[in-house]
């Protein structure tokens, strides 16, 4: 049966019957979302011994790694652990990936990784495939609702990891979340991202060599490192001035940033887009977004050939498949993780994992408000980042007033500050990680996540080279 209209009392409506869905499967833990988060999630579960199901709207997997060719992990290599240091291995074994204090990837590469470790994991894989529901059996969620070219159908489970970026199945059951900053609900900017080809290298670097009060002081930032083919370069600002004066630039753009940049290849992944003021769990806002974004990137890429050394004669080689989005709902768990926390480095018994990420305390991080890159961000233009690892407490994975259900990724229990860190995709992994673990021990025992234990949680952690606390680190680089 199809929708009908129904013109009742003179007013449309569509009503759509009462219908009987096919399970088209019922496994152990089901991954909604397969970015960095989803796809560590899914490889942990089934590692622990899970029957795995992992759905995923696009046609690939690696989220912002790959379809968002966000291809720098911002995060040393030393730092990396778990399924995470699992995945950059298998990359540098293929020439994909270059370790070093950030980590760049080949993103094409990333998605043929992606996918051959997933089927050796023996992950069912459903691509193509958008959440449509969840279905409930009382107040434990027991599985979704999904729709592809096969139609509607339901997908069942004992535990279900949110990976999906947004929280949308946390919301969709009703479990507390925020969205954006704490007091106006603003959020971040996104970004489409796109890699120019034939660009002069040489003649670039030597332009930033030559000119250093055009860049960023941050060494993180602004890093020409040939050992380990880490070249990322942040400023430009008189140029930006120069084309903005000449009305080529849009106004909230201050800066010119190229990272993942290749020698070899003569390529450079541009992040500079911003568009302001739009929220990525509004269906309009992100074709605006998109929109916006194919805006910028036809100016970028005009001022790069007139203004920036090396780019005169830079093409396009590709774009994003989607928009960035670096900020939507949250969580709203037991405990909110706050940026106290990460800066005093706090111990909590029930962490699941460490991240390392720099930052300046107190920053911008992609303020909302605009103004990234300019003259008053003393953050980009004027410090250097810190690098801290923390701990991540497992009470921040778990939605309140729901069992059966485990968020992972950026929609982790934190408020915005702490977001400036946690929504990093090493971290994303990490909570991945977490989350499909403790999914696979609590369908093996047949309890709800949060009644596992803690101490059985971290020690399957372990096994997978998972640290769990800071001392972990300390204790490893002292081993090694």
């Amino acid at each position: 049966m199809t929708a009908q209209i129904d013109r009742t009392n003179n007013r449309s409506e569509v009503v759509e019957p009462a219908r009987t869905l096919p399970v088209a499967y019922d496994v152990d833990v089901i991954v909604l979302g397969g970015g960095v988060a989803g796809l560590a999630a899914a490889l942990a579960a089934s590692r622990s011994g899970a029957k795995v199901l992992l759905v995923e709207r696009g046609n690939g997997l690696g989220g912002t790694a790959t379809a968002g060719m966000m291809s720098l992990f911002y995060t040393p290599y030393r730092c990396a652990h778990g399924i995470a240091k699992d995945i950059f291995d298998r990359l540098i074994a293929v020439g994909g990936a270059y370790p070093g204090e950030v980590i760049s990837v080949d993103h094409e590469a990333f998605k043929t990784v992606a996918l051959e470790m997933v089927g050796e994991a023996g992950v069912e894989l459903l691509l193509h495939t958008i959440c449509a529901d969840v279905v409930m059996d009382g107040h434990r969620i027991a599985g979704l609702v999904v729709e592809n070219k096969n139609g509607r159908s339901a997908v069942l489970a004992k535990v279900v990891v949110d990976a999906s970026g947004d929280a949308d199945v946390a919301a969709r059951v009703g479990a507390p979340v925020t969205i954006g900053r704490d007091g106006d609900n603003k959020m971040r900017p996104m970004s489409l991202l796109f890699r120019l080809g034939n660009v002069d290298v040489d003649a670039m670097l030597d332009y930033v060599r030559e000119n250093p009060d055009e860049f960023s002081r941050d060494p993180n930032n602004q890093m020409i490192d040939l050992e380990t083919g880490n070249i990322r370069i942040f400023g430009f600002f008189g140029l930006v001035e120069a084309a903005k004066a000449e009305g080529l630039l849009y106004e909230d753009c201050h800066y010119f940033r190229v990272e993942a940049v290749n020698r070899e290849r003569g390529s450079a992944l541009v992040n500079t887009v911003r568009i302001y003021g739009v929220d990525g769990t509004n269906s309009a806002d992100v074709t605006r977004a998109e929109v916006e974004g194919r805006r910028q990137q036809k100016l970028l890429v005009e001022f790069a050939r007139r203004f920036v050394p090396g780019f005169a004669d830079a093409y396009v080689m590709d774009t994003a498949s989607h928009i960035g989005v670096r900020e939507t709902r949250r969580l709203v768990s037991s405990y909110v993780l706050t940026e106290e926390d990460i800066i005093d480095r706090r111990h909590f018994e029930d962490s699941i994992g460490i991240d390392s990420n720099r930052q300046n305390p107190k920053g911008m991080r992609h303020s909302p408000d605009g103004k990234e890159g300019s003259a008053v961000d003393w953050e980009t233009r004027e410090t250097v980042a810190q690098l801290f690892t923390y701990e991540i407490p497992y009470r921040c994975l778990l939605p309140q007033n729901v069992a059966g259900l485990l968020v992972a990724g950026r929609a982790i229990s934190a408020n915005h500050a702490a977001d400036g860190y946690t929504r990093n995709q090493p971290a994303c992994m990490v909570t991945g990680q977490a989350a499909g673990t403790a999914a696979a021990l609590a369908a093996a025992a047949n309890i709800a996540p949060e009644n596992i234990e803690i101490a059985a949680l971290q020690a399957q952690l372990r096994r997978m080279n998972a640290l769990i606390h800071i001392d972990d680190l300390a204790e490893r680089t002292v081993v090694a």
